[in-house]
């Protein structure tokens, strides 16, 4: 099922609830989702209506929840927002990405190499992925979300053979940190 942005917002909604209270027994749904509601009531309306009818959430009366359908989901959505951020001032270090996934994960492997090179990698060797931006983090939920972490591993070095080449792809010359500082 593909999700509308006012889907997105409402699990998103329900989601932080959930995290911040635990299990969420609200007074009335409406009042939740009102900074939502009131932009596009009749939209929103409609998303909760069909995330109630997929078992997307659970809503009776006081109560309402994600339903395990519903929590995969909102892992998916968090899933697609990890973005990487480029530093103004590089710091010399080349932050390196290797994995041998095997086979039977090869939709997880191919899911894998698209995200990294939707985040800005550059292959410089069969599955040995650089990027100048640390992102330790977001490779560590990635592996993780798909299953992969023990088929991945995160580097660093200060030099690279290629690195003039790498500089100039990134464009990384006049951001480069002075050492000391």
């Amino acid at each position: 099922m593909r999700l509308s942005e006012q889907q997105k917002e409402i699990l998103k909604t329900i989601g932080m609830c959930m995290v911040l209270a635990g299990a969420l027994i609200a007074p009335n749904i409406i009042q939740i989702l009102k900074p939502f509601i009131d932009k596009k009531k009749y939209y929103y309306k409609r998303s909760l209506n069909t995330l109630v009818k997929h078992n997307i959430i659970y809503l009776s009366g006081e109560e309402v929840y994600l339903t395990e359908k519903g929590e995969t989901l909102l892992k998916k959505i968090h899933f697609e927002e990890i973005k990487i951020m480029p530093t103004k001032k590089w710091n010399g270090i080349w932050h390196l990405v290797c994995y041998d996934i095997p086979e039977k994960k090869k939709k997880e492997r191919d899911y894998f190499r698209a995200k990294l090179i939707n985040f800005g990698f550059r292959l410089i060797q069969d599955s040995l992925w650089v990027i100048p931006y640390e992102c330790k983090e977001e490779i560590a939920i990635m592996s993780q979300n798909l299953g992969i972490s023990p088929n991945v591993a995160y580097l660093n070095t200060d030099y690279l053979p290629q690195q003039e080449k790498l500089i100039k792809y990134y464009n990384l010359i006049e951001s480069i940190e002075p050492i000391g500082k």
